[in-house]
């Protein structure tokens, strides 16, 4: 396809008939962590950490964290906590400390909100947690929910979506959140798409079709929308304030903005992928209750294998996008060089603020 407006609207259509059937798709955790903190319905956290004992302190932010008075826990353990907060846990043990808060950001609507705090670099060190925020649309957020989104510190929300998109399901954010409108994707002739929709309606585009679009997807991130993402990558590195980014699945346009900020970061690919993938993991049980809604009622044709390849994550999505780079500039640290713009004194610079 010519416009990567039309690859999206393509799958963007298969998602407004709710979701398809999970076949398919694999409900695994592909990003390992030995420490969790999970919240739980009621607002409590439960703790999942390796047997031993450790010295744990607890609070809102940093300050709060290093201030509290520590206690002690023996392993998996539950700590009451209001809805309305977050908390951050740092557990100590023989010298070793990790810090840990909730990964899933549980709210009404988005399924795939979460943090990309916590995750190890290759020299040892973590994303600090709370800065990094990404989701899919965010129409369905409840005012009463507001208190604990406050509570995120998030002051800026980029909206990666095409104006169609926005005007079709417009974020719902409390005001401490300034909403910028940043489509990855320009607006144009939208003809092509039709043609490919009715493909996908009647019933004649198939499973590997589907696949090669966010194969192509992928690539052209990596190529053609990269000025749009050489920005917006710089834009939420060097805000002062913790900033979330989103599309209408959060997984492609949203996938890729993450991959790049990990990169920078000093991630390594296969952690990255492994972010990349939690993806179908977050989503499973949303597509998987679509089902029925969805071929209960559709008037046409509609092929489940092909609805449900495009709205998972595979593998080689995103490596089509890292081939690319690798194509062109020979490796990570070139790209982010000459592709991002970002200098080896900026990379070390964001390096060192947001990892520890």
């Amino acid at each position: 396809m010519k416009n990567m407006k039309q690859w999206f609207l393509v799958a963007l259509a298969a998602s407004s008939f709710t979701y398809a059937n999970a076949q398919g798709i694999e409900k695994k955790i592909t990003l390992k962590e030995d420490f969790k903190a999970e919240r739980q319905a009621n607002g409590d956290y439960k703790l999942s950490i390796p047997k031993g004992i450790y010295k744990m302190q607890q609070g809102r932010d940093k300050k709060e964290l290093l201030a509290s008075a520590p206690i002690a826990v023996y392993g998996d353990t539950l700590i009451s906590a209001p809805k309305s907060e977050r908390l951050y846990f740092m557990l100590t043990n023989n010298g070793d400390t990790t810090i840990i808060t909730e990964r899933k950001i549980t709210v009404s609507g988005p399924s795939n909100f979460r943090d990309i705090g916590g995750i190890p670099t290759k020299d040892g060190k973590h994303i600090v947690w709370g800065q990094f925020y990404r989701a899919d649309e965010l129409s369905g957020l409840k005012e009463a929910e507001f208190p604990y989104l406050n509570s995120l510190g998030i002051k800026q929300v980029y909206d990666l979506r095409s104006q169609d998109e926005v005007n079709s399901k417009k974020d719902h954010l409390p005001e401490s959140m300034k909403w910028i409108h940043y489509p990855i994707f320009e607006e144009g002739n939208d003809a092509q798409m039709k043609a490919v929709m009715q493909k996908f309606r009647d019933g004649s585009m198939t499973k590997e079709a589907a696949s090669q679009l966010l194969v192509k997807a992928n690539q052209d991130f990596a190529t053609k929308n990269l000025p749009r993402f050489q920005v917006l990558v710089k834009q939420i590195l060097d805000a002062d304030s913790p900033s979330l980014f989103h599309c209408t699945a959060g997984k492609d346009r949203t996938g890729f903005t993450s991959a790049l900020l990990l990169s920078v970061l000093n991630v390594d690919r296969e952690t990255i992928l492994d972010e990349y993938l939690m993806t179908n993991y977050y989503t499973y049980d949303k597509i998987q209750g679509g089902m029925d809604k969805m071929f209960g009622s559709a008037p046409v044709k509609i092929d489940k294998e092909v609805v449900t390849q495009l709205m998972m994550v595979d593998k080689a999505y995103l490596e089509a996008g890292f081939g690319e780079i690798i194509k062109k500039y020979g490796n990570m640290d070139n790209f982010i060089r000459e592709g991002l713009k970002i200098s080896d004194e900026q990379r070390l610079s964001y390096q060192k603020k947001y990892t520890y």
